[in-house]
């Protein structure tokens, strides 16, 4: 992820904080306390650094997540999406070392990543999502907290009536499926995917529609021939012309999941009709 580049912290005029002498904690502390958005813009990308500073004390450990959680509240969306840039880069460095930070990602981060992903700001939402994406495709976070803070919060944003809420929700859930594994997306996500299917949206349709093939790759045949391929039929049949695209262009990887008399008594004439 962008890391935009900071201003150096040598300059005593610098936002009206003199940041001279002080510790690392000591600046985050200056600079989350100030009204200045440059100074507070500060704060997520020196935590970082701060951490490896601190990392042998546990109470000053605690006092940067503490900084970084108030941080969390802030009014201004650029200080919120700054905060989800820097936590991949956080929370690879809490992997490294834990002995000490162990419990930083599931208890501070994942926490932060999760709060972001239903703020009110579609910026901020859309960096929590990329942050939620990396930690998992990295294997920064465990599956079982993905399980018990992530997804009931997405599943609840596919059946809210806000259609920009479901549409990243389901899109969201797409992406996560091949990273959390068959068994949790047939537990978890397979039902609701399916219902998505239908959804009275058509960009909600079409974003199943564009994933179904690696949904169906995730899931396997089983799953695919008993629940997904009678939404996949309706998807190809949609009135709306952008969702019978997407199933074109995935029809490929559907089928090769499917079995061979499935292709060819199903799927076949499909593709022809």
């Amino acid at each position: 992820m962008h890391i935009p580049n900071a201003q150096s912290f040598s300059d005593p005029n610098y936002g009206g904080v003199n940041p001279a002498g002080l510790t690392p904690l000591e600046k985050m502390e200056k600079y989350a306390s100030t009204n200045n958005i440059l100074n507070r813009q500060m704060v997520p990308r020196i935590a970082l650094e701060t951490l490896r500073q601190v990392v042998g004390d546990p109470s000053d450990v605690e006092l940067v997540f503490t900084i970084l959680e108030r941080l969390a509240e802030d009014v201004d969306c650029l200080i919120r999406s700054e905060l989800m840039e820097q936590v991949p880069h956080i929370a690879i460095y809490c992997v490294e070392v834990p002995d000490h930070l162990g419990h930083a990602v599931p208890h501070h981060l994942l926490p932060l990543v999760v709060k972001f992903l239903v703020d009110n700001n579609h910026q901020v939402r859309k960096t929590s999502q990329a942050a939620l994406l990396v930690l998992l495709e990295q294997g920064l976070v465990d599956k079982a907290d993905v399980e018990q803070q992530v997804c009931p919060v997405i599943l609840e944003f596919t059946e809210i009536t806000s259609e920009d809420y479901r549409i990243e929700a389901t899109a969201l859930l797409s992406k996560m499926a091949p990273m959390i594994g068959r068994e949790m997306s047939e537990r978890l996500f397979l039902d609701r995917f399916a219902v998505l299917c239908t959804d009275p949206v058509f960009h909600v349709r079409k974003v199943c529609a564009a994933n179904f093939g690696d949904f169906c790759g995730v899931v396997g045949p089983e799953a695919t021939e008993k629940i997904l391929l009678p939404k996949f039929y309706a998807l190809c049949t949609d009135n709306i012309w952008g969702v019978r695209k997407c199933c074109a262009d995935v029809f490929m990887p559907v089928s090769c999941i499917c079995s061979p008399a499935v292709r060819k008594a199903e799927l076949s004439p499909l593709f022809i009709g």
